[in-house]
């Protein structure tokens, strides 16, 4: 544990966007017990650890099979060897590692905060001291890993954390050992995109430079970048003593970035000599208003009276056969001892189904263990639909996904019949195709035009995984710690309004499975809402632990054109997992330069 928090974390009392171990976790890793399950990527799952001495970690489990894949093993002894040199003030420390077991892991101090994604999308752009503490800080824990020979690679917002005492950087080092992006390929700079993979040779510390600008940027601004490269990039709101700089780290060329060091060295100036003394002090006195959230108790959800009334009924009946076949004196001792060991030994036997089957009312567990599963099915189909009793253009989107025969990924946005999108190809899903629906010369349907460049000002942000993995996450509202949930039991729903197409074999009017319900607040991004309104929403898990629906209904105070109260809807809803999924992969001579 960082000297930042003195709370002592396990699998009952959790900091928030943290869920307990899903099943499968492992309990302990080296010296620590797994408590908690922060967050997973392609690079594996970043599990909460606590010691004998209540310190705890950010445990980052690798999995076997990607561990076994050639010189992994070796990265990470390599990578390890460089992090223990480290010295930082603002990089998450390093706490201990196993490179040898079957799944390896690092542990680096668990930082208590929220990214700094997450504090710019509820509190805004960083401004004033604040915004420069958080530049030096970030710079000097690029000098301090760069001088130990260590890369990031994959900087973001997501990769830095605004702890009470100063911005953390953790992650370091992870995406050169796994291969793996474990941040949006929009991240990375130019020199990042053609090479394969982000363990391949070449890549230096100007590589981090450059993502260092872009977060600079992006926490005075708000603004994401691009994918592009420009050769004058917009820097918008950024201050002008942070301008020259941002600007120098954001060229594309990397010999024509400053290091590191030369960053901080600038941003300290007036501090003192030794930049790493003077940090210290600029952080000191401008590193103000940043909060970690309180750990919360992990709930688990209240039931409606009826099922409460049911489950007392089997308890009594349960105590009552145990009352019958108790043991009396006409009993053999050695039956009575061969069935005490039957009963040890069921209790003791681990638990086979998914944990909604297992315990449908751990709420924490069930929607850990559904985002689990989904994030990795080999095969899926979702769909996505806003909606509102106001006129206005809301796009349904449909996801598709498979692995088979290749890994494929298509993002559709319809209007009427007509839908347009992108579909992304390769083993990271970083070869992008556009299309468009085309209509037929007869007017009888439509054909779909393959392309890979869509003009200028087209979006090329929507990168299809990346927007569907969001969507999957929004589930987590539910384990909010304001969010009032009840398990209804199970039960169906009819689809009307679901394409047929993306259900596969599976029946419209027997969808459903176990199913909750309650309020909670949540921000409706579709109409740009700046703060969460109350919404009622109704969550189905299937029986095999997968999400089926996510509905959320909210009338957030606004009035239509029609002078009737607003009334919004946001639904998500999944199928077809590990089943048979045709993306619709076009022939090479189907794809054309530029957009027709």
């Amino acid at each position: 544990m960082s000297a930042e928090t003195s709370a002592r974390f396990d699998r009952d009392f959790l900091p928030p966007g943290v869920a307990p171990p899903a099943k499968g976790d492992p309990d302990r890793l080296g010296a620590y017990r797994i408590v908690g399950r922060i967050s997973r990527d392609a690079a594996g799952t970043v599990l909460l650890g606590v010691d004998g001495d209540g310190a705890s970690a950010a445990v980052r489990l690798i999995p076997e099979a990607l561990a076994d894949a050639p010189d992994v093993r070796s990265r990470m002894a390599a990578e390890v060897g460089r992090l223990v040199r480290v010295r930082a003030l603002c990089t998450a420390a390093y706490r201990g590692a196993d490179v040898r077991a079957a799944a390896p892991w690092l542990a680096t101090a668990y930082v208590p905060g929220r990214t700094l994604a997450a504090h710019v999308g509820e509190h805004g752009p960083l401004t004033g001291g604040t915004l420069t503490a958080l530049a030096a800080g970030l710079a000097e824990s690029l000098a301090a890993g760069h001088a130990a020979g260590a890369t990031h690679l994959a900087l973001d917002p997501a990769a830095v954390i605004l702890a009470p005492g100063g911005p953390k950087v953790v992650d370091f080092g992870i995406a050169r050992v796994t291969g793996k992006p474990v941040s949006a390929p929009r991240w990375a700079a130019p020199e990042q995109g053609s090479a394969e993979g982000a363990a391949a040779t070449g890549i230096t510390g100007y590589a981090d430079v450059h993502a260092w600008g872009a977060l600079v940027r992006f926490a005075a601004t708000g603004w994401e970048p691009s994918g592009d490269t420009a050769t004058a990039p917009e820097l918008g709101a950024v201050p002008a003593h942070l301008a020259p700089l941002v600007r120098r780290a954001l060229a594309a060329e990397p010999g024509e970035r400053p290091t590191a060091l030369e960053l901080l060295r600038e941003l300290t100036a007036g501090e003192g000599e030794d930049p790493a003394e003077a940090l210290p002090a600029l952080l000191s006195a401008e590193w103000t208003g940043i909060t970690a959230p309180e750990p919360r108790r992990v709930r688990r959800v209240r039931r409606p009276a009826v099922l409460a009334a049911t489950a007392a009924v089997l308890a009594v009946a349960l105590l009552g056969g145990w009352a019958l076949v108790r043991p009396g004196a006409d009993d053999d001792p050695a039956d009575t001892a061969a069935a005490g060991d039957s009963v040890q030994e069921d209790v003791a036997e681990e638990p086979s189904g998914p944990t909604v089957a297992e315990d449908p009312e751990d709420i924490d567990a069930v929607v850990t263990e559904a985002i689990d599963l989904a994030l990795g099915a080999s095969s899926f189909t979702a769909y996505e639909q806003f909606a509102s009793n106001s006129p206005g253009d809301l796009m349904p989107t449909r996801y598709l996904y498979s692995e088979d025969p290749r890994p494929a990924m298509s993002r559709t946005m319809y209007l009427g019949p007509h839908g347009q999108g992108v579909l992304a190809l390769g083993p990271e899903l970083n070869e992008f195709v556009y299309f468009t629906d085309r209509p037929t010369e007869t007017y009888t349907g439509t054909v779909k035009e393959y392309f890979l460049d869509p003009g200028p000002g087209s979006d090329r942000l929507r990168e299809p995984r990346k927007e569907w993995e969001e969507m999957l996450l929004t589930m987590e509202v539910v384990l909010a710690e304001d969010a009032r949930v009840s398990y209804e039991g199970q039960g169906t729903f009819d689809d009307e309004y679901i394409p047929r197409e993306l259900m596969g074999e599976e029946d419209p009017l027997e969808r459903g499975g176990h199913h909750y319900t309650g309020t909670l607040a949540h921000v409706f991004p579709v109409h740009l809402f700046s703060e969460p309104v109350e919404a009622e929403f109704e969550l189905w898990i299937s029986a095999e632990g997968h999400p089926v629906r996510l509905s959320l209904e909210a009338v957030p105070g606004d009035i239509t054109d029609g002078g009737e109260a607003l009334r919004v809807a946001h639904r998500m809803d999944y199928f077809q997992f590990d089943q048979p999924v045709d993306v619709g992969i076009p022939d090479e001579s189907e794809i054309h330069p530029e957009r027709p």
